[in-house]
Order: C-alpha cells, then sequence, then structure tokens
C-alpha cells in the first residue's frame, strides 16, 4: 500500500493528522518545559505582570529550537503512522 497511490484526499487527511501530531508533541514540550512553570508563576504574581507575561514567555521558548525540536516530530511521526496502520486495515 503506497500512500503516494492514495486519493487526493486520503494523502490530504494524512497530512492533517500528521500536523494535529505535530502540534500535540509541541504542546506536550511546552507543558513539559520549565518555561511553563515560569509563565504560570508569573500569571500568578502581579508584580511580574509588565515583565514577563506568559505569551511573552511562550515567544521566548518557541524561538529557542534546541527546547522542543523533537517532540513535534515524533507527534507527526506517530500520528502519521497509526493513519497508514487504519488505512492498511480499512483496505480489502
Amino acid at each position: 500500500m503506497n500512500p503516494l497511490q492514495w486519493k487526493r484526499e486520503h494523502q490530504f487527511a494524512w497530512a492533517v493528522v500528521c500536523l494535529i501530531g505535530a502540534i500535540i508533541g509541541l504542546l506536550y514540550a511546552w507543558f513539559d518545559s520549565p518555561f511553563y512553570l515560569l509563565s504560570k508563576a508569573a500569571a500568578a504574581d502581579p508584580d511580574w505582570a509588565g515583565k514577563w507575561t506568559p505569551s511573552r514567555l511562550f515567544l521566548a521558548w518557541i524561538s529557542q529550537l534546541r527546547f522542543y525540536w523533537p517532540w513535534p516530530g515524533f507527534g507527526a511521526l506517530i500520528a502519521g503512522l497509526a493513519f497508514y496502520a487504519a488505512m492498511l486495515f480499512k483496505s480489502p
């Protein structure tokens, strides 16, 4: 079963599933990050209100690829393989 011979809608669905898996992997990396704990502390402390908002901490974290690079890839890979397995079992 070659994915390149699938119908266009199946290929598009596979790409969407991989994208969703990558987003879930990115969210997992964010929630596992010390920047997330710092952003929770910044949101709770009124003294940090102007300096370090949670959105600024997230943007600082996302700009540093070394903190999270494997997780979106793993998420996309796992979701893509799950979709491929579902297509294998669906085929006659």
